[in-house]
């Protein structure tokens, strides 16, 4: 009977327990969405007295006076959500400070694997601050945090992760019963802003690892799904400071033994010529600890593209991209380096000047200026140079320009430029290119139409120009979706078809494909693709295909894909393998293999990746390539400090084409 009793109470109190955990995580309503026409909502930011203690705990005497978002909205989607957000907002005279109640029914459920800063947090549990700092409606800059308190940035024009380099802000988290909490101090000196601004656009966004769209606040209405930097409501009530102009320098010293023994030293020094606008200069920069993207086996009728992951290169990346202007991989070497980037008002500007004494020497420089013409259009030039020792000179100038605008929740978009290129000083030739393209966001059709001509003696040698001597046009048609209910989160369908003579006559290519991507909710992706067409007196027929499962986890991830047809009139066969392991805490594997059948022509490429995440600023690494007969292993040690010297060890060497015995010791001091 007692027993009988005490089951029946236990019964009793988890049942009570369980009422009470539902009406404590559902204790925020869903926020009623917005009706008639959505119209841009300012927000205060209330002052804080005093500085939050950014340990994840909401204790802090500035939230009870701070700005409070009582509820979220879904993003990009208008169904109902199922887990609700809190948030709050206050600012003093050096920085911004934002905090996080992320309720969460089932925290059990909390995904939070990656704990290396600036790691892979996309499939995790995390929120995100956005901050137009320049109120461009254009470019934000994002502060993300996960669950853990693991912190990523991705900063307004890009810029190269050493920390005091980049700048450095700070956040913490807390597990509760009810979710999750986060604490977030944003200091304005990590951001560009025009002297004197009172009010930045920002958002605040949750993703939830185990649902399709995240959440938002303040709303952003449909319209919004494809351009949502617009729809960013503005924030006033702060005073960000004017920074004089402070020069960081970054000196390095790196040792190599080995067969031969060597020493060597440079230097990195960034000097914000205003708020907005950043100058940087290199001395030597080292470039062997940079281990590059390594590059698959399947088939290309041309140049492929690979990431360039150089430190100097990555300060103010987006001002310039398109490869076929410039393309960074072709300035091997630096042996001293000036840029300029950034942005003042609606113009953006970037210089880079490089100079290079290897092989035969190289000397480049590029430049770039665009006006942004309102919200959607934008007017660009830019002019290139390139001196290599015993080779012709050449000379590269662009126009170009976007007109954009809205209609009825679908942006329409009309882009053109024309590039001239001059070798030894004389006209060479010319490139046009042409595009209207349309966007509606997730669920409507989408697409876009080109025209483009490259000259037979077209010459760009900092560019990726694939193919000369060629006129043709092409079009898109897609379709996206991501779901929030059922089997399936996300889907992509879309139709690719074009055409091309030669500009001297003749034919050149014509081709159509098509594909689609299904990504389940339960982790497991597939794709399915067919192309067919020819290619001067080649045809060319294949279909592919690709399954993948874990795709939600971070290390266990694995997936075949698998291309079978005809290239260049031969049989043709690529298959790549790839798998994710988790081996211990903080201890992981990757491998992928390559296989590539031509005709009788076959390679294979294997590449095994390991990490050990020591803490958040400190792992261990390694990799073996074997590529064609030929095998590559290194292995080294990485510590990014927040505050001291950044150490780099490397035995072996990580962009060699085979195994070498040296060890290399880099260390670098920032001041």
């Amino acid at each position: 009977m007692n027993q009988l009793f005490r089951a029946s109470a236990a019964v009793a109190v988890w049942i009570a327990g369980a009422v009470a955990w539902g009406q404590m995580s559902s204790s925020i309503p869903n926020p009623p969405i917005p009706t008639g026409e959505w119209k841009k909502a300012t927000y205060q930011i209330p002052k804080a007295e005093t500085r939050p203690a950014i340990d994840g705990k909401l204790d802090d005497a500035c939230w009870k006076g701070a700005l409070h978002a009582s509820g979220f909205y879904r993003f990009q989607s208008t169904e109902p959500l199922k887990e609700q957000t809190e948030a709050w907002i206050c600012a003093d005279k050096t920085h911004l400070y934002v905090a996080f109640h992320c309720l969460d029914s089932h925290p059990e459920l909390i995904r939070a694997h990656e704990t290396q800063r600036e790691g892979d947090i996309n499939h995790d549990d995390y929120v995100l601050v956005a901050i137009d700092s320049q109120g461009s409606r254009r470019n934000v800059t994002q502060l993300n945090v996960s669950a853990n308190g693991t912190q990523t940035t991705q900063l307004d024009g890009g810029t190269a992760d050493n920390l005091t380099w980049a700048g450095d802000w700070t956040a913490a988290t807390q597990r509760t019963p009810d979710g999750w909490t986060c604490e977030i101090s944003i200091p304005f000196s990590l951001l560009k802003y025009p002297r004197g601004s009172k009010s930045f656009p920002i958002a605040l966004l949750r993703q939830i690892s185990r649902e399709t769209n995240a959440e938002i606040w303040p709303y952003i209405p449909p319209a919004g799904d494809h351009d949502p930097v617009s729809y960013l409501c503005d924030f006033t009530g702060i005073e960000p400071p004017y920074y004089p102009p402070r020069l960081v320098a970054l000196p390095y010293v790196l040792g190599t033994a080995g067969k031969t023994t060597s020493f060597r030293t440079g230097l990195d020094v960034k000097y914000p010529v205003s708020t907005t606008l950043t100058g940087v200069a290199t001395i030597f920069p080292d470039f062997q600890t940079v281990e590059q993207a390594v590059q698959d086996l399947s088939f290309s009728y041309t140049e492929k593209f690979v990431p360039d992951r150089r430190p100097f290169f990555a300060e103010g990346n987006g001002v310039w991209q398109d490869s076929f202007l410039f393309y960074s991989q072709r300035i091997p070497m630096v042996d001293f380096g000036l840029k300029l980037v950034g942005k003042n008002g609606p113009t953006t500007i970037g210089v880079l000047g490089t100079t290079a004494r290897e092989g035969d020497g190289q000397t480049a420089v590029v430049a770039k200026v665009a006006q942004d013409l309102g919200r959607y259009s934008q007017i660009a030039g830019a002019v290139l140079g390139n001196d290599i020792g015993g080779q012709p000179n050449n000379r590269v100038a662009q126009l170009g320009g976007d007109y954009g605008w809205a209609q009825k929740g679908r942006k329409f978009d009309i882009y053109a430029n024309g590039t001239g290129s001059w070798v030894s000083g004389g006209r060479s030739d010319h490139n046009d290119f042409f595009q209207f393209s349309t966007d509606a966001g997730r669920g409507k059709l989408n697409g876009s139409a080109y025209y483009t001509e490259t000259g037979p003696h077209f010459e760009n040698q900092l560019g990726l120009v694939s193919e000369v001597d060629v006129r043709g046009s092409g079009f898109n048609i897609y379709r996206n979706n991501a779901h929030d209910r059922g089997a399936v989160e996300r889907d992509f369908y879309g139709i690719n078809a074009s055409s091309y003579r030669h500009m001297t006559g003749g034919f050149f290519h014509d081709s159509i494909s098509g594909n689609a991507d299904i990504s389940m909710r339960n982790g497991w992706e597939y794709a399915f693709g067919a192309d067919t067409g020819k290619r001067e007196d080649f045809k060319d027929n294949t279909v592919s295909g690709f399954v993948g499962w874990n795709q939600k986890t971070l290390f266990q991830r694995g997936g075949v894909n698998a291309q079978v047809g005809r290239r260049e009139n031969k049989a043709y066969r690529f298959i790549d393998i790839s798998q994710g392991a988790l081996i211990a805490k903080g201890f992981s594997l990757h491998l992928d293999f390559n296989h590539l059948q031509l005709g009788d022509f076959e390679n294979n490429q294997t590449v095994l990746s390991g990490t050990y995440r020591l803490n958040s600023q400190e792992s261990l690494g390694g990799r073996l390539v074997q590529t064609g007969g030929k095998m590559n292993v290194y292995l080294s040690y990485g510590r990014r400090s927040r505050h001291g010297t950044d150490i780099f060890v490397l035995i072996g060497d990580p962009n060699s084409p085979t195994t070498r015995g040296v060890i290399t010791v880099k260390l670098v001091r920032p001041f």
